[in-house]
């Protein structure tokens, strides 16, 4: 098995001063992020980080986020990608989690706490300030890797209420690449490509930065997503490929004054991470005469496994066909393939599913039958064989394109003296696809509970987009028989 960080030295070995990276107007060429990518991984292997060593990468956008990954990899050292806005204590679960030798972090996350955490975990601590070089030309020799060797542990939050670990391959992440480069529609080294999704998440990651590495194309990377500065950058630096969640799209529809012709060069437009909205994809297409296609995946499959653009036709409400090499059964409850036209669980095999959860393996267990991953999403294929999601993961919310399950929210709740249940759902929203709604029951009975406070006490804990922005206060929380919360009568 070949080592992934081989995809950056093949590169830079074919087209050295071909830009890499654009970022905040500078240009890095592929011949000088691979030497930064080496220097990192000089570093760490002077402080003894070795094959198998986890290595966070706790970073916002940033051309350093490339070197530091690539330069894991090229040791054997697997990546451990961290939500740039997690609060400390979130993130030191996933550095505890992980057993990370090494964190790379920007100044606001070391502020945030990550320069504590360096102390009380023992891990070699590196802050990424504006300017980062770790330049040279004495590349150490790139670890041998097997297919079951890890690259990436990419933690997902689960109905635990603490995430866990998605262990990736280099085998898993590989077969994604060459999976999506043989779709019809697929990126090339002459693409220019925007990426204003996080890399520390697998859709930045995977589809957006390795993709346009592995072929040659040109990253133009964002900070942060501003709607009216990424649409200008599309123009300025002209960009023929953009990918984003759909808030992001919605986000450029809200440009009031934004001209017809915006994305006149762009090709190709990708939407995943959360269900796209019909009304997105046309109105998208009516002013701007671009169509958008939409992907389905799983941090736990690398990610992707569907995509619209197999087809040819953005079908409204579609999420396409398997990628070449992905299997997909939808099944019922007993496990037996359903019938045509009846909505089932979308189970999946092939190369790209993950190993399965770090240090967790009765979760391992249960996501796996008979050799299939079940995704929880309930699926439907019409007569074309094209899916459509009827519902998605128990539970799950969707904040602009990031997974937040309540019983996290709720866990932190309940920490506050006032509070004595809870339940979280999730509200549609217009700007980031849903918002997370609390419901509170008080402490004693009829106690005066400020909702302000709970969402201010929620903010010390959670990262910005698992904050609640509604509280009620209510008597009771609506439960069965059993017990459990009801839900759907919540969001009703």
């Amino acid at each position: 098995m070949t080592n992934l960080s081989s995809i950056l030295d093949t590169t830079a070995e074919r087209m050295p001063e071909a830009a890499a990276i654009v970022f905040e107007g500078t240009t890095t060429s592929y011949a000088s992020l691979a030497r930064s990518a080496h220097g990192v991984a000089a570093d760490l292997a002077a402080k003894g980080v070795s094959k198998g060593d986890r290595v966070a990468v706790w970073l916002p956008n940033h051309p350093a986020f490339a070197s530091v990954m690539y330069g894991v990899l090229r040791l054997g050292a697997v990546v451990v990608p961290v939500h740039a806005a997690l609060t400390k204590p979130e993130a030191r679960h996933i550095l505890a989690d992980a057993g990370v030798k090494a964190v790379f972090m920007g100044s606001a996350q070391a502020a945030a706490g990550g320069d504590e955490l360096v102390g009380e975990l023992g891990l070699h601590g590196v802050v990424v300030k504006d300017a980062f070089d770790t330049a040279t030309d004495e590349a150490p020799m790139t670890a041998e890797v097997d297919d079951s060797d890890l690259a990436v542990i990419a933690y997902t939050s689960g109905t635990s209420g603490l995430p866990k670990g998605a262990m990736l391959t280099h085998a898993n992440l590989s077969a994604n690449l060459d999976q999506m480069s043989r779709t019809p529609i697929a990126v090339g080294p002459e693409d220019a490509v925007l990426c204003v999704l996080p890399l520390f998440h697998i859709f930045g990651l995977n589809v957006v930065l390795n993709l346009a590495v592995k072929v040659g194309a040109k990253v133009v990377l964002h900070e942060r997503f501003d709607p009216r500065g990424s649409m200008d950058a599309v123009r300025e630096h002209g960009i023929t490929v953009v990918a984003g969640a759909p808030p992001v799209y919605v986000a450029w529809l809200s440009v009031p004054d934004a001209p017809s012709d915006a994305f006149a060069n762009v090709r190709i437009a990708v939407s995943g991470a959360a269900p796209l909205p019909p009304t997105v994809l046309a109105a998208f297409g009516d002013r701007f005469g671009v169509t958008i296609w939409e992907g389905y995946g799983l941090t736990e499959t690398s990610p992707a496994l569907t995509f619209t653009g197999i087809g040819g036709v953005a079908k409204p409400g579609s999420i396409g066909r398997a990628l070449d090499g992905v299997d997909i059964r939808l099944v019922d409850e007993a496990g037996d393939d359903v019938e045509p036209g009846d909505p089932g669980e979308i189970v999946v095999r092939g190369p790209n599913v993950f190993a399965g959860y770090w240090n967790q393996p009765e979760y391992t267990q249960q996501a796996f039958v008979d050799g299939w991953f079940r995704t929880g999403d309930v699926g439907v294929a019409d007569d074309d064989g094209d899916l459509f999601l009827v519902d998605r993961r128990r539970d799950l919310i969707i904040v602009s394109g990031f997974n937040v399950y309540p019983r996290e929210v709720e866990d932190v709740l309940r920490r506050h003296p006032k509070v004595g249940d809870c339940a979280v759902v999730g509200d549609d929203d217009e700007r980031t696809g849903e918002h997370v709604r609390a419901i509170v029951v008080a402490d004693p009975p009829g106690e005066s509970v400020d909702p302000q406070e709970l969402i201010e006490f929620c903010g010390r804990s959670l990262a910005p987009y698992k904050v609640p922005s509604i509280v009620e206060i209510v008597p009771e929380i609506p439960r069965n028989a059993a017990g459990k919360v009801l839900r759907r009568v919540l969001r009703s």
